[in-house]
C-alpha cells in the first residue's frame, strides 16, 4: 500500500516506534571539524520507514537542510540551518512541516528541533538564533528558546503585543510591559539605555510566555504575539534541560543523550 494515500486524521499522541539507534557522524571535509549525522533511520507506527537526513542546500551560503521523507522519497518537513565554520554558532532560517501534516499530532516539527539540537550539542555550539513567526513563538519556546531582541524595533512591538493583553491574571506583565514602552520612548536617543531594554524586555517575555504556558492549554490563542520575535536557544539552556531533551530522544527511540 502506497502510504502516501493514508487518510491523515489527526493523532492525537502520535509515537515513533522506539529501537534505540545511535547516530552515526561525518566530517564535512577533511580540513572542516563540523560534524554532521549520516543518514538516520525510524520506524514510525503510521508511515513506516523515515529517513532523517542533513545535506549541503545550494539556496545560499553555508546552508543546511535536515529532511523527514518516507522511503517513496515523499518530504515531510525539513529545517534549513547553517553552522560557523570557526566558532560553530548555528543558524535557524526556516522549519517547515508540509501542509497537510501540520497538526494531526504526527510531531515533525519535533522531530525536526531535536536534530538540529543534537546538531548544536555535537558541534558544541555556543547557540541556535532563529527569527520566530508570531504563530511560532510557543512551539520553540516549548523546546527552551528565549526572547533575544536586539533590533529597537522588534523589541518594541514584542511589547505592544504583551501591553494589549487584557487578561485579568497577566495584568502585572502588561503594566511593566507598558512602563517599559514609555520608558523606551523617552530614552529613544540613548543608545545604551535602549540596549539595556532590550535586555529588561527579553526577560519580562520570557516571564509572560512561562506564564501562558503554564495558565493555558493553547497559549497561542489566548496571548498571541501580534509580531515576531528573535529567539535564541543556548547551550547552557540545553545542559539545564538536558533531562527534557533526553526523554524526547528517549521517546523517539534515538540513542543520543545531552
Amino acid at each position: 500500500m502506497n502510504i502516501s494515500y493514508i487518510p491523515l486524521k489527526k493523532v492525537a499522541h502520535q509515537e515513533i516506534l522506539t529501537q534505540k539507534i545511535k547516530p552515526l557522524w561525518k566530517n564535512f571535509a577533511p580540513n572542516d571539524s563540523r560534524m554532521f549525522f549520516e543518514d538516520y533511520k525510524l520506524k514510525n507506527n503510521i508511515f513506516g520507514d523515515l529517513l532523517i537526513s542533513i545535506k549541503k542546500n545550494d539556496e545560499g551560503y553555508n546552508r543546511w537542510v535536515i529532511e523527514i521523507k518516507n522511503s517513496l522519497n515523499k518530504l515531510f518537513g525539513k529545517e534549513i540551518v547553517s553552522i560557523d565554520a570557526d566558532d560553530k554558532a548555528m543558524m535557524g532560517y526556516d522549519i517547515i512541516v508540509e501542509p497537510e501534516y501540520r497538526q494531526k499530532g504526527f510531531k515533525f516539527g519535533e522531530l525536526l528541533r531535536l536534530f538540529s539540537v543534537m546538531e548544536m550539542h555535537k558541534n558544541n555550539a555556543p547557540f541556535i538564533k532563529i527569527y520566530s513567526k508570531n504563530t511560532a513563538v510557543y512551539f520553540h519556546s516549548k523546546y527552551k528558546f528565549m526572547p533575544s531582541n536586539i533590533t529597537f524595533a522588534t523589541r518594541n512591538r514584542m511589547l505592544e503585543s504583551m501591553a494589549d493583553d487584557k487578561s485579568p491574571c497577566f495584568q502585572d506583565l502588561s503594566q511593566k510591559a507598558k512602563q517599559l514602552r514609555e520608558l523606551s520612548t523617552k530614552t529613544a536617543n540613548d543608545a545604551e539605555k535602549q540596549r539595556q531594554l532590550c535586555v529588561e524586555a527579553n526577560a519580562l517575555a520570557a516571564e509572560y510566555i512561562k506564564r501562558a504556558i503554564e495558565t493555558e492549554k493553547n497559549p497561542q490563542n489566548q496571548h498571541p504575539f501580534s509580531y515576531g520575535m528573535e529567539m535564541i536557544l543556548t547551550r547552557e539552556n540545553i545542559e539545564k534541560n538536558k533531562v527534557f531533551f533526553n526523554n524526547l530522544y528517549q521517546k523517539y527511540g534515538i540513542d543520543y543523550e545531552i
